[in-house]
């Protein structure tokens, strides 16, 4: 199952891929598949609705089947320090000094409400593609 990329409609579209529940390995691989397919080109409105009903399809069956904890805010701001090489003295703007970050970091002190968004704004602003929010952290 490959996309098209002819100017189909969507019922041809949904004809032609039948997208239905995922119940099984085998028909996860073979949906996965086909969105890896459609994300390597420029999509018509109708394969964009498909897309999304895919990637919908693929989610459910993924929330089911793969567990994944919820991110803890230190993991998250970890994790992001780690990615773009951020040091502690970088977010002293955020937290006020060198070592509350540490705390933070630590899991000695938890991030604040305005904590949190001073570093969604701060990873926002200096690294692009990212579009955090308070509620990530």
């Amino acid at each position: 199952m490959t996309p098209t990329s002819s100017q189909q409609t969507y019922t041809e579209l949904l004809i032609q891929y039948q997208p239905k529940p995922i119940k099984t390995e085998q028909e996860y691989n073979r949906v996965l598949k086909v969105v890896e397919g459609m994300m390597s080109g420029e999509l018509t409105e109708a394969e964009t609705a498909l897309f999304e009903l895919l990637v919908l399809l693929i989610e459910n069956y993924e929330s089911c089947h793969y567990f994944i904890g919820e991110s803890k805010p230190v993991a998250t701001l970890e994790s992001l320090m780690h990615e773009f090489d951020v040091k502690p003295t970088s977010l002293v703007r955020v937290f006020g000094s060198v070592e509350i970050v540490r705390e933070v970091v630590n899991g000695e002190r938890k991030i604040s409400q305005s904590e949190a968004e001073s570093l969604a704004k701060f990873f926002n602003e200096h690294y692009s593609g990212l579009s955090l929010t308070s509620v990530d952290f």
